[in-house]
């Protein structure tokens, strides 16, 4: 494993130390703009408005991007440092600490949901309940845009988190729930010298 690698899988065990304790800027997935992948999902569409999600926000990046192509953003981590840092970035969009597994949304809050490497930190038995949770909180027809790592990934380890994932694990898991309108190879642009690879997929609620 290489020390990018090392360093990346040291990040996981505590989530609101780490937060207060680092610079985000200095943390693996840092990433200033817009994701990529969903910057051409969204262009493509021609979507910028409604009621969007930015699960597991941490240095609220994603959710400040979103807001300024016009959609009304809610940010949300598990870490109230992180989400105490992200308040003092923007008043335009409401950043709050919630967990997925127990969220505090009410039904059909959402349009859309963007999920750039939360699901693929939970254990297998704790993925019914996100499927669960993020079915409950999408509106009719909402659509999940997941990003997590990849099996094709080999500078990660296999025996902990982040967790990898095939398409077909992909299509296996959502299928019964969502209509799977894409699953693309990608990589995760942060602060590592290497990019780690992911899969980009974009979930219709059925």
């Amino acid at each position: 494993m290489n020390d990018d690698a090392k360093n990346f899988k040291e990040t996981f065990p505590g989530w609101d130390d780490y937060y207060k304790d680092n610079d985000v800027k200095s943390m693996p997935w840092y990433e200033e703009k817009l994701d990529h992948d969903l910057e051409n999902e969204l262009n493509t569409r021609s979507l910028n408005s409604g009621n969007f999600l930015d699960l597991g926000t941490g240095p609220g990046t994603q959710a400040i991007q979103l807001s300024n192509y016009g959609f009304d953003v809610t940010g949300t981590d598990i870490s109230n440092s992180a989400i105490e840092r992200a308040k003092k970035l923007s008043d335009k969009i409401d950043f709050l600490v919630d967990d997925i597994l127990d969220s505090k949304f009410p039904d059909k809050k959402f349009d859309y949901i963007f999920d750039r490497g939360v699901f693929h930190v939970f254990e297998k038995d704790q993925r019914a309940q996100y499927l669960s949770q993020i079915k409950r909180i999408l509106n009719e027809n909402g659509i999940l845009f997941l990003k997590c790592m990849s099996k094709e990934e080999k500078n990660l380890p296999d025996d902990g988190m982040p967790h990898k994932f095939s398409k077909q694990d992909i299509e296996d898991f959502f299928n019964s729930d969502f209509e799977i309108q894409k699953i693309s190879t990608s990589i995760f642009k942060g602060t590592l010298d290497e990019f780690p690879k992911a899969l980009f997929s974009v979930l219709k609620k059925k």
